[in-house]
C-alpha cells in the first residue's frame, strides 16, 4: 500500500524556503508577529512582559493558567503488558519529583508571547536517568532555522546560534496559524488595549490634578518689583504644602475654577472597556472578572465560566501533548526502551452534583421503582446496607373485658392499690393537721425563726415516725408483691 504513494506525497512541499511571506535571515526564520515587528524593536519580547505589569492583564492571564494547574494530573498506561506498567509507575514517580506543576506554569509562558522553552539538566537517580532540574529560559535567547530547529543565541555567535543537542530543551508553543515555530501568543492581541488603558490612565491622573483641586492665581499691583513678584510666586507654591500664607496687603491670592464640559467619567469608563477587551482576549468571557452595576443573571455567569474552563481544558490538551512528545517520551527512551511511553493529561470532569441526583432519585422511587444496592454504593459511596422493615408487633388475644378493667389488674398490682389508698388515710389522720397548723403560724407570725422551730418539732414527733415506719413497710410490701408475680 506504500508503494501506491508518490514520492512527492511523502515530503513537505510548502516550506518556509518557498514561502515569500516569511522573512529568512542567514538561514533564520523570524516571527510571525505584526505587533511584535512594529512595536517591538530593541526590546523584542520584552514589550509582552511589560503587558504584565497591567493588574488586570496580570490577573486573568494568572487565572486561566492557575485553572489548568489545579486540575489533577493523571497518567495512563499505554497498554496492560507489563513492560507499559512499568514505564507508567516510572513516570508518575518522575513527575512528583520535579515540581510538575511549576514546570507547567512556565511553559505556560508561551500563551502569551507564542512559544516558550525549558532546559532538561539530566542526572541519576535510582538507577534511573531522570531529570534532576528543569528551568525555564528567555525566549529572546533563541531562534529557529528553516528547519525549525532551535537554536541558542550565544556571545560568541550572536548571529545565527549554536545548534542543540537532542532530548535536551522542551519547546511548547501556541497559536501559529501557519506552522511557524515561534507561535503567536495572546501578547499580540492584548498590547493595544493595555497601551490604550496606560496612556487613558496618564490623562486620566492630569485631570485628576487639574479639575481636582482649584488653581491660585497671584495679583500684584503694577508698582510690584521683582523681588515683591517673587514673594508672591513662593506664598503660591507654599499653598500646596501649607494651611495659610502671608502676603503683603496690596497683593491678592484667589483660587481658579477649571471649567469643564461633558463627562467626568470618561477616562474611566475607557479603562473599564479597556479591562473588557483583556478579559474577552484572555478568558473569552468577562463575567467572572468584569461585574456591571446592573448584575448579571446565574445562567449568564454559568454560561461564562464554561467558556473560561473550556479555554483552560484546550491549554491543558496542547501542554499534554508537548509534554507527551518530549519529557515523558525521552524519560521513556532512557529508562524503559521498547515501553510504549504512557500519555499525561488534565482531568477536566466535574464531580458529580449528588443533591440533583438524590432528587432524581427519589421521583424514580416515587414512580414505584427501588435502586439496587451496588447503584447506591456506587452513587453514594460505601457504607450503606438495605434498611431492615420493621416487624409486626404482636396483638394480645381479643377478650370480652377491655383490656384496662379492673377485672384484668393482677392482683398483687390490686394489693398495691389498696395499700396506697390506706397510706392516704394514715397521713390524713396524723400529718395533715399538724401541716395545716404550722402553715397557719407563718401565714399569721411572718416569722421564719418560729417556723424552723415548729418544722423541726414535727420532724421529731410520734405521728411523724409512725408514718414513716408506713411508708417503709408499704414500700417492702410492694416489692415483694412484685417479685411474687
Amino acid at each position: 500500500m506504500s508503494d501506491a504513494l508518490a514520492a512527492e506525497q511523502k515530503i513537505e512541499i510548502a516550506t518556509a524556503q518557498k514561502d515569500p511571506y516569511c522573512q529568512l535571515f542567514d538561514g533564520l526564520m523570524t516571527p510571525n508577529d505584526a505587533t511584535l515587528a512594529t512595536r517591538g524593536g530593541a526590546k523584542g519580547l520584552r514589550i509582552y512582559d511589560e503587558i504584565e505589569r497591567d493588574c488586570h492583564a496580570f490577573s486573568v492571564l494568572q487565572k486561566r493558567k492557575l485553572a489548568l494547574i489545579a486540575r489533577n494530573v493523571i497518567v495512563d498506561a499505554a497498554s496492560e503488558s507489563l513492560r507499559d506498567r512499568k514505564a507508567r509507575d516510572g513516570v508518575e514517580a518522575m513527575l512528583k519529583s520535579i515540581n510538575f506543576d511549576q514546570v507547567c506554569l512556565d511553559l505556560l509562558d508561551a500563551t502569551l508571547k507564542g512559544f516558550s522553552v525549558a532546559e532538561i539538566i539530566w542526572g541519576i537517580a535510582n538507577s534511573s536517568i531522570a531529570p534532576a532540574k528543569i528551568k525555564p529560559k528567555d525566549q529572546r535567547r533563541f531562534k529557529f532555522d528553516t528547519d525549525e530547529n532551535l537554536r541558542l543565541i550565544t556571545r560568541g555567535n550572536l548571529a545565527k546560534g549554536d545548534a542543540l543537542p537532542e532530548r535536551k530543551f522542551i519547546v511548547h508553543r501556541y497559536g501559529a496559524k501557519d506552522g511557524n515555530p515561534y507561535g503567536l501568543g495572546l501578547g499580540t492581541r492584548l498590547f493595544w488595549p493595555v497601551f490604550f488603558k496606560r496612556q487613558g490612565i496618564q490623562f486620566w491622573l492630569t485631570f485628576a490634578d487639574k479639575f481636582g483641586s482649584p488653581t491660585a492665581v497671584g495679583k500684584y499691583p503694577s508698582s510690584a518689583s521683582a523681588k515683591d513678584k517673587d514673594v508672591l510666586l513662593e506664598a503660591i507654591g507654599a499653598l500646596a504644602n501649607d494651611a495659610g500664607v502671608t502676603i503683603p496687603e496690596n497683593m491678592a491670592i484667589e483660587f481658579l475654577e477649571a471649567a469643564r464640559s461633558g463627562s467626568i467619567n470618561t477616562y474611566e469608563s475607557l479603562c473599564r472597556y479597556m479591562d473588557e477587551e483583556i478579559s474577552k482576549a484572555v478568558l473569552g468571557e468577562t463575567l467572572s472578572t468584569n461585574m456591571s452595576s446592573s448584575g448579571g443573571s446565574y445562567g449568564a455567569s454559568k454560561t461564562h465560566n464554561e467558556v473560561r474552563l473550556e479555554l483552560t481544558q484546550a491549554d491543558a490538551d496542547l501542554l499534554s501533548d508537548t509534554l507527551n512528545a518530549t519529557l515523558v517520551k525521552w524519560f521513556c527512551e532512557y529508562n524503559f526502551p521498547g515501553a510504549n511511553p504512557p500519555k499525561v493529561w488534565r482531568d477536566f470532569e466535574e464531580p458529580e452534583d449528588l443533591n440533583k441526583r438524590a432528587e432524581t432519585d427519589k421521583k424514580v422511587c416515587e414512580m414505584g421503582f427501588e435502586p439496587s444496592l451496588d447503584y447506591i454504593r456506587a452513587t453514594y459511596g460505601d457504607g450503606w446496607e438495605k434498611k431492615q422493615a420493621a416487624q409486626p408487633v404482636a396483638q394480645p388475644p381479643a377478650t370480652d373485658e377491655p383490656a384496662f378493667s379492673e377485672n384484668n389488674f393482677p392482683a398483687a398490682q390490686q394489693a398495691i392499690a389498696q395499700g396506697a389508698d390506706a397510706l392516704a388515710n394514715n397521713y390524713d389522720q396524723l400529718i395533715a393537721p399538724r401541716l395545716e397548723s404550722l402553715i397557719a403560724v407563718l401565714e399569721e407570725t411572718q416569722d421564719l425563726t418560729l417556723f424552723r422551730q415548729e418544722l423541726s418539732e414535727l420532724l421529731t414527733d410520734n405521728a411523724m415516725s409512725a408514718t414513716q415506719d408506713a411508708l417503709v413497710k408499704a414500700r417492702l410490701n410492694a416489692w415483694l408483691l412484685g417479685r411474687s408475680e
